[in-house]
C-alpha cells in the first residue's frame, strides 16, 4: 500500500470527525491535535475540537489528489 492510499483509507475512516479541512502543515494557534497514523514517513493528525486533518508526509502532488478525494468524500 502506497502512503497515499494508507492516507485515503485513514481519511475516508475518521472523515466524519474531520470534514471541515485538510492541511499540509502544523497549526500555529495551538488547537489540540491526536495522532491518527504515524510509521515515520507518513503521520496524519486530527483537530477534534474543528473537525480537520493535518496530513503529513506527502509529495505536493500526492497530496493535491488526497485533497480532490477529501473534497470527493464530503460531496457523498
Amino acid at each position: 500500500m502506497t502512503k497515499l492510499e494508507k492516507a485515503k483509507a485513514i481519511i475516508k475512516k475518521y472523515f466524519k470527525y474531520g470534514n471541515c479541512g485538510i492541511y499540509d502543515n502544523r497549526n500555529i494557534v495551538g488547537d489540540q491535535m491526536m495522532n491518527l497514523y504515524d510509521d515515520g514517513d507518513l503521520a496524519i493528525d486530527i483537530c477534534y475540537n474543528y473537525s480537520y486533518f493535518e496530513v503529513f508526509g506527502l509529495s505536493d502532488e500526492e497530496f493535491a489528489e488526497l485533497c480532490q478525494y477529501y473534497n470527493e468524500l464530503g460531496d457523498n
